[in-house]
């Protein structure tokens, strides 16, 4: 009985005095570096992300995205596998769905689904039918040239 209350006294003392790194496994080498907000103006592109592996060997992670809103769809994980000592630009495929602004929450995990590291958000401005409102401007454009260069040929005809 005396040898099962040493060992609880050696425990508890163990998990009192233990730093708090050793005590918290959240404080991982591999991050999402933030980067700046991003515009998607076409209707389907890919949304970089920067990751970065501070370990000496090479990692494979799960890119998680979630977004606070439907304007965009994309794939619920991302596999990137990170060279050692290096920061990789992981590309997510994303389709616009409406135009507005989006909230991208980017994180990591492992294969086995422990979460590395904290969550990173992306702020995206989606312009989904840029590409088509300026074609059609120019094509609008060419229209009215054409018509006023027609104009102005019939009525040089009539003076002639």
């Amino acid at each position: 009985m005396k040898f099962l209350k040493k060992i609880a006294l050696l425990v508890v003392a163990l998990i009192a005095f233990a730093p708090a790194s050793a005590m918290a496994n959240d404080n991982y080498d591999i991050k999402i570096i933030k980067g700046s907000n991003i515009n998607l103006v076409s209707q389907a592109s890919r949304v970089p992300v920067l990751i970065q592996n501070n370990y000496d060997t090479d990692v494979r992670v799960l890119v998680h995205v979630s977004t606070s809103n439907l304007r965009v769809r994309l794939p619920q994980t991302t596999s990137v596998v990170v060279a050692a000592n290096s920061t990789v630009n992981a590309v997510i495929p994303v389709q616009a769905v409406a135009n507005g602004e989006v909230e991208l929450t980017v994180w990591l995990t492992s294969f086995s689904g422990v979460r590395l590291g904290p969550d990173t958000v992306v702020t995206m401005h989606v312009i989904g039918n840029a590409e088509a409102i300026a074609l059609g401007s120019l094509g609008g454009l060419v229209l009215i040239l054409l018509l006023v260069g027609s104009i102005r040929m019939l009525r040089r005809r009539k003076l002639a």
